[in-house]
């Protein structure tokens, strides 16, 4: 990978392990980068948001009582279904569509850029309700630094990379929406989530972690799993300890957005032109729309 700013940004701050000092810089990009006002009510009747803020300071998730609705949610599946998708961790073999996955593909994505065409998904993610939120959190002005939809599918024999339990090292400071498209019981692969390890300094490694080493450290009773209907939306700190589980019964389709401080350097980054957008935030949303 040729380095620029961005990427020697990126490595730099995973070699930062303690909280307290990711979080001093945290505070001075905050400045820097500054907040704007951000208006308007919550398509998605986000009300307590200052109660949400502090679930997600302290717990390191916060969940909303809206459900999207099912014409929005049809719309969105529809529209993924039209899609071709890749296997991030077998891009040799192409692009393919849903009735032709790979028997060994066990997560496989659509294209950023074709995400980002569907405006449903868009608007979901500029919600003033919820970047309100993202702000307070975040301490700045956020960058949804992605636009992201996949499926996790079910009857594979061992969970993988992101399906065992981790720390993302994104940004300094982050946090992800995650999207249930699918209904998703404790069989489809929920999001699974440990109560209040966001904030230590502890396992820090950049590793996979079985789920005896985070019972042990956390304890079982901290762990928290999302099985929840299709159109459920929750804000989670992935800095935090986290999985997808492996699905077992029936695959799992989920769209995620990441918000950060700054663009992420292992990503790249090819803003497209759509027809709606000069209806959101030029600066939240530059990485992925002009």
């Amino acid at each position: 990978m040729k380095m620029n700013f961005t990427s020697l940004a990126f490595f730099l701050q995973r070699r930062i392990k303690i909280y307290g000092l990711r979080q001093l810089v945290t505070k001075t990009e905050g400045k820097v980068i500054g907040q704007e006002k951000i208006e308007g009510p919550s398509a998605l009747n986000i009300t307590d948001e200052e109660a949400h803020l502090s679930e997600l300071r302290t717990m390191g998730f916060t969940e909303f009582k809206h459900i999207i609705d099912g014409p929005l949610l049809n719309d969105i599946v529809k529209y993924a279904n039209s899609l071709p998708m890749y296997d991030p961790y077998n891009k040799g073999i192409g692009e393919f569509y849903f009735k032709d996955i790979p028997d060994d593909s066990y997560i496989v994505n659509f294209k950023r850029n074709d995400v980002v065409k569907n405006e449903a998904i868009v608007k979901i993610a500029n919600d003033p309700g919820i970047l309100r939120i993202v702000e307070k959190f975040l301490g700045a002005t956020p960058t949804i630094s992605t636009i992201s939809m996949g499926w996790s599918i079910a009857g594979k024999s061992k969970a993988q990379t992101t399906q065992m339990y981790h720390r993302d090292f994104d940004d300094f400071k982050f946090c992800k929406l995650f999207i249930y498209l699918t209904d998703v019981g404790p069989n489809d692969g929920p999001h699974v989530y440990v109560k209040n390890s966001s904030a230590n300094s502890r396992l820090t490694k950049i590793r996979r972690y079985e789920d005896c080493e985070i019972e042990k450290e956390f304890g079982a009773e901290n762990v928290v799993t999302f099985s929840r209907p299709k159109g459920s939306i929750f804000l989670v700190d992935t800095y935090g300890f986290h999985k997808g589980q492996l699905p077992v019964e029936n695959n799992r389709l989920l769209a995620q957005v990441r918000y950060s401080l700054n663009a992420v350097g292992i990503d790249k980054y090819t803003p497209i032109s759509v027809p709606f957008s000069k209806n959101y935030n030029k600066y939240i949303n530059r990485l992925l729309i002009k």
